[in-house]
């Protein structure tokens, strides 16, 4: 992003935060900026326009906050999480004003551009949350993902609210370990007490629809290379060390973890993923490797 436009985007969200949008006046950005009035123009339409960039550009950087990073690839789901939430913690400390105005000012009703994107937003969010179950406890959750989601999002919820609005110093790393720990208590006290849930589990393909995801129905050919070059790397076990052998097989774990996920895809993750697979390929398993390139790049 080019540096004027950056800097007009984090003196609107400090104007916003402070007044609210209804009562911050492109006057007073400029102000903030010492710039000509005119000059604002040059990059947003209106004040709606502007609005509806500091979302999409704070938005992509939490949800950038909310993925794995390409080392993280192989680690159990439960240590993936709790270094997301880590990462979340700490994009709310760095980023105040951007979450305060999103939890103070009412954007819904503003414009219908906005409120489409909080609604991709919500569920971008709902769906990194049935990601992450699922991942973690299989078929303790499957029925309960509605209700466990739900509870997990209201839990961390407070957790927010408390840095924003009370400035707690938590130790983020110590807080993100403390929630999945409670999760896990969560989920097994649902499976143990066997109630009936209260929430349905939610509904993959349409919340995809609404993040603006593609379905997971265009992912069967992704998986199915997956499965082909899995087998290859079986079958060529004897012509590599234990280590590497098993390194091979995590990184396809991931990858087909990435594909068929519920969540926006971790493109970073992605590409490690199978940078790790290219160094090691042999003759058998370098086409479909490449096809499988090929199609994560496309979708």
């Amino acid at each position: 992003m080019q540096d004027k436009k950056k800097q007009i985007l984090e003196a609107a969200i400090r104007c916003f935060a402070r007044k609210g949008f209804n009562a911050t006046s492109i006057q007073e950005i400029v102000d903030e900026l010492g710039m000509a009035k005119g000059s604002i123009y040059f990059y947003f339409k209106s004040k709606d326009d502007l609005l509806v960039s500091v979302i999409e550009y704070y938005g992509e950087m939490l949800f950038d906050r909310m993925e794995g990073l390409p080392e993280e690839g192989l680690l159990p789901p439960r240590e993936k999480l709790g270094l997301q939430f880590e990462r979340q913690f700490r994009f709310v400390r760095e980023h105040l004003d951007f979450m305060r105005m999103l939890i103070k000012e009412p954007l819904t009703g503003l414009h219908p551009h906005i409120q489409g994107m909080m609604l991709r937003i919500r569920a971008r969010g709902q769906l990194w949350n049935a990601t992450h179950l699922s991942a973690i406890y299989g078929r303790a959750i499957e029925h309960r993902i509605g209700d466990a989601s739900a509870m997990l999002s209201g839990i961390v919820a407070q957790y927010f609210e408390a840095i924003l609005f009370e400035e707690k110093p938590f130790d983020d790393l110590r807080l993100s370990r403390f929630l999945v720990n409670r999760l896990d208590d969560l989920v097994s006290g649902m499976e143990r007490d066997g109630e009936a849930p209260i929430l349905p589990n939610p509904d993959i393909e349409q919340l995809r629809v609404m993040a603006g995801l593609s379905s997971l129905i265009d992912n069967e050919e992704e998986v199915s290379l997956l499965e082909e070059i899995r087998e290859l790397v079986m079958a060529s076990a004897s012509d590599r060390d234990e280590r590497t052998q098993n390194d091979l097989l995590g990184a396809l774990a991931t990858l087909k973890e990435e594909a068929v996920k519920p969540a926006i895809k971790n493109r970073l993750l992605i590409r490690g993923m199978i940078a790790l697979l290219k160094q090691q390929e042999n003759a058998d398993w370098r086409e479909p490797l490449l096809r499988l390139e090929q199609l994560t790049n496309r979708n």
